[in-house]
Order: C-alpha cells, then sequence, then structure tokens
C-alpha cells in the first residue's frame, strides 16, 4: 500500500495565505482581543487595584476594553489584506499609550509598580514597529508605511 501524500494542516495552509506580516498581525489580534475581552469584564480585586483605578480615572474600563477590541478587529483584517498599515499603526499606537499610561500613573498617582507595566507594552510597540517595518519575503513590494528607501 503506496503512501498518500501527507497535504499541509489547516494552520500551515493560513500561514501561507496570509504570509508572515499577516501572520504577526494574527498574534497580535489575539492579545488585543484578549486583553480587550479581560477589560470589559475585570475581576473585582483587579478593578480595585491602583493601576486599574488610574486606567479608570481616564476612561472607563469598558471604554478600553472596546478601544483593545476594535484594535484586534483591525489586525484580523490587516491579517488577510494587502494594504496592512492600519493595523499596524494601531497595534503599535494602543501598546504605546497604554505603556505611556502606566508610566504616568506611576508617576503621577504612585501606582505601584506601573513603571514595569510601561517596561512591557513600551518595548513591544517598538517589536511591532520593527515587524511592521519588514517586508513580506519574496515580495518586492516595501511596506507602505516605511516610507521610500534613501537614494545614496
Amino acid at each position: 500500500m503506496t503512501e498518500q501524500p501527507r497535504r499541509p494542516g489547516m494552520v500551515m495552509r493560513l500561514l501561507r495565505r496570509v504570509g508572515k506580516r499577516g501572520a504577526a498581525l494574527l498574534c497580535l489580534a489575539c492579545i488585543e482581543l484578549i486583553y480587550g475581552s479581560a477589560l470589559l469584564d475585570p475581576l473585582a480585586p483587579e478593578a480595585a487595584s491602583p493601576g486599574y483605578r488610574w486606567l479608570a480615572s481616564v476612561l472607563p474600563l469598558q471604554v478600553w476594553g472596546g478601544i483593545w477590541l476594535f484594535v484586534g478587529v483591525l489586525c484580523l483584517i490587516g491579517s488577510v489584506v494587502h494594504e496592512d498599515s492600519v493595523a499596524w499603526v494601531a497595534a503599535m499606537s494602543i501598546k504605546v499609550m497604554w505603556g505611556l499610561l502606566w508610566l504616568l500613573g506611576w508617576w503621577l498617582v504612585d501606582v505601584p509598580r506601573g513603571w514595569r507595566s510601561a517596561a512591557v507594552w513600551l518595548p513591544m510597540a517598538a517589536v511591532v514597529a520593527l515587524l511592521a517595518s519588514w517586508a513580506e519575503p519574496g515580495s518586492r513590494r516595501r511596506p507602505m508605511w516605511t516610507g521610500r528607501p534613501r537614494q545614496h
């Protein structure tokens, strides 16, 4: 009996369809959607923490959750379309904003360990910016939002 050639799994087919940039956006979409969902209905001890009280004083936690969910949806859409710059900018911007909010909370209203959250979210924004600047392997097109290469 001859063995049938193995067909690629669903995940591999999806990765081939969306490419590496799209796969990165799918990973970011998971982060944004999970984090946003958690903010919509935080556990009582979390909501009572100084950090969450600080965030809720800026905007209600449900609004923050909605913003994160919106960015997650943008990342999902960006993963399957060619023009993905909106998704990349949104994914980077939410992390910069979130990191700066935690940093301000630590600095202005004494949110304990706010600097630690900032130390996670701000470098994560830098990683997103780096990923967004990479062209899809095998493509001659540069990412739209990174600008034109310099002529020497």
